[in-house]
């Protein structure tokens, strides 16, 4: 039977329709196919002509990079614009500062995050945290947002494993609206919002998927997209910038664990990712750093445009139990 959910994270409802769903087994191997062979592939070792010059690199003992990052050739931003505001007719416009760049996170073309092992993802990780850490010098950054397109139903344009990283001068209104929220619950309660919110989840225990030592995995109880998960940190550490090696490691094995489940449970699924760090410029950031993972199985229509609310055909609980099954 059909049913509302409330997210607590996101304050919206969520519309679960099961009745909408195709079974789960009619999901599977819907693995996209992009075009883009491997001789035109900007991302390709050979092609580095291609993009433009790197800002960061890992390489291996041979001296090949294994990662890199690059200025996105058709950026949404640029670092070269002047920051100013104006008005026009009654208007308010702001110039495109900023910085766009592209994490190319690997050399071999077909390797998907499906198949990256632990190792992959801590260097995944810390080529974020590079990036990151030289970017945050410019104290005219406030908002990074950092983010994964994986497949056409995504945004994707280009097969080769990548992620990309947009720095802004300002904190977009919701990010704004959230991190207030999270700032008077702690003041009114003397706890962090996320504290309750893993509470909640892990009591409600059947949408869990996996815990470690310093993250916990779950499809989230009103998630808005079939077969969403988040992964929580569970000490208090705002951004990615505060994790160290031990919360990398626990949370490159994780991730590993995901995604083999995907994998296996739906096939080379599209999904969107989203590394959320809050307010990395305030000390006082009250965000809790969390990745969220939306498959992309279902296209969002009229209803969903018009309410703002999501319909989820797949119950988190049962997500979960295929997932880990």
């Amino acid at each position: 039977m059909s049913e509302f959910r409330y997210n607590k994270l996101t304050k919206q409802w969520v519309l679960f329709a099961p009745n909408r769903a195709k079974r789960p087994f009619e999901l599977q191997k819907n693995k996209e196919i992009l075009l883009q062979g491997k001789e035109s592939c900007p991302f390709e070792p050979g092609n580095e002509k291609m993009t433009p010059n790197e800002v960061a690199r890992f390489e291996d003992e041979n001296g090949n990079w294994t990662s890199r990052v690059v200025p996105n050739l058709y950026n949404a931003l640029s670092i070269e614009d002047d920051i100013n505001s104006q008005r026009q007719n009654g208007f308010e416009k702001r110039s495109g500062f900023g910085a766009h760049e592209i994490i190319i996170e690997t050399r071999e073309h077909h390797l998907q995050m499906f198949d990256y092992k632990t190792s992959n993802f801590i260097e995944y990780f810390n080529i974020i945290k590079k990036r990151v850490n030289d970017l945050k010098k410019d104290k005219r950054l406030k908002y990074f947002s950092i983010f994964k397109n994986n497949g056409l139903d995504s945004g994707a344009s280009l097969e080769h494993s990548h992620s990309q990283l947009i720095a802004m001068p300002f904190l977009p209104t919701s990010i704004e609206s959230e991190l207030k929220e999270y700032k008077e619950f702690k003041e009114q309660h003397g706890r962090s919002f996320f504290e309750d919110l893993i509470y909640d989840e892990k009591s409600f225990e059947k949408a869990i998927v996996i815990e470690n030592s310093s993250f916990i995995a779950y499809c989230p109880y009103a998630s808005s997209f079939s077969f969403e998960v988040i992964i929580m940190a569970k000490e208090d550490i705002s951004n990615i910038l505060e994790c160290e090696d031990r919360h990398t490691y626990a949370l490159s094995e994780i991730m590993e664990f995901i995604f083999s489940k995907y994998k296996k449970a739906l096939g080379e699924i599209p999904f969107n990712m989203l590394i959320k760090n809050g307010d990395l410029q305030n000390k006082n950031n009250t965000n809790r750093f969390h990745i969220q993972i939306c498959p992309r199985i279902y296209k969002m229509a009229g209803f969903e445009l018009d309410s703002k609310i999501q319909i989820n055909t797949i119950l988190p609980e049962l997500a979960a139990q295929i997932l880990k099954e």
